[in-house]
């Protein structure tokens, strides 16, 4: 008897972390374009100094590949050097227009430049566009650091 109960409750257990290990599931696919990311894509151990030196050794071997430029767009921006950022973030899109980290981040530097919000507003669309599972997360982050001025309307994107 004693033994029915443990395991009813173990039971009971086990399906209480099953229920908990599918929201955070859920959660993650929601959220993950706002974490940092881990795989080797992303080098998430390099900050500051790091990545501006391993991007401009990238930049020599590859001037105009996407990814490189984003990396020295991300140091520059990291250092508060916004107009250098734009020129690489800038060379980053005429090659790549459908990266996700790589929108975001122009969207951002665009705004922390003081741009109008006319002219941030058709590259949030673009990522709203290619990142629908991102839509909702995109609106609500930009609506804010837009301090109310960027308006997004049902349907404006489809």
């Amino acid at each position: 008897m004693r033994y029915v109960r443990s395991l009813k409750l173990l039971l009971l257990m086990a399906a209480l972390a099953a229920g908990l290990a599918l929201v955070e599931r859920q959660r993650r696919a929601e959220h993950g374009h706002l974490t940092e990311r881990t795989h080797a894509r992303g080098q998430p151990q390099l900050k500051g100094e790091s990545l501006k030196e391993l991007s401009a050794v990238l930049l020599a071997l590859y001037p105009d590949s996407a990814e490189p430029n984003l990396l020295m767009g991300t140091a520059l921006a990291e250092a508060g050097k916004f107009k250098e950022a734009r020129r690489h973030l800038e060379k980053a899109l005429a090659r790549d227009r459908r990266n996700q980290q790589l929108l975001f981040l122009y969207a951002r530097l665009l705004l922390d430049l003081g741009e109008p919000v006319e002219k941030v507003q058709p590259v949030v669309d673009e990522l709203r566009r290619y990142f629908p599972r991102s839509r909702q997360k995109v609106e609500e982050y930009f609506a804010q650091a837009s301090r109310g001025e960027m308006r997004f309307q049902e349907g404006s994107v489809y």
